[in-house]
């Protein structure tokens, strides 16, 4: 049977290995958690880039709807001017005729 003396240098020597081992198992887990960390924000920067090249490919479509959208109007607008004209020029050309006429 051992003695009082040889029990507690066993128990001694059991907290030490269990000491060693609970900081070995932090330090572990610290890793694991440092890598889960970094995994996680690599993750995060990646969903990020595809989330703003998604709102940028949006924002170049709605761009592009508007640009479109600003082209149809102007091309309205042109129209209304272009008819403005015609109409103004046979104006015109009438009253040159009848001034030409009347001078005769």
């Amino acid at each position: 049977m051992p003695t009082i003396i040889e029990r507690i240098a066993a128990a001694e020597a059991d907290a030490e290995a269990l000491k060693h081992n609970a900081q070995e198992t932090a330090r572990m887990m610290t890793a694991a958690a440092e890598d889960d960390a970094a995994a996680s924000l690599r993750i995060a920067r990646e969903e990020a880039k595809a989330g703003l090249a998604y709102a940028a490919s949006l924002a170049e479509k709605e761009a592009e709807e508007e640009a479109e959208r600003l082209l149809g109007a102007a091309v309205v607008k042109a129209d209304k001017l272009v008819d403005e004209a015609r109409a103004n020029l046979s104006a015109a050309s009438g009253i040159i005729l009848d001034h030409i006429l009347n001078n005769l």
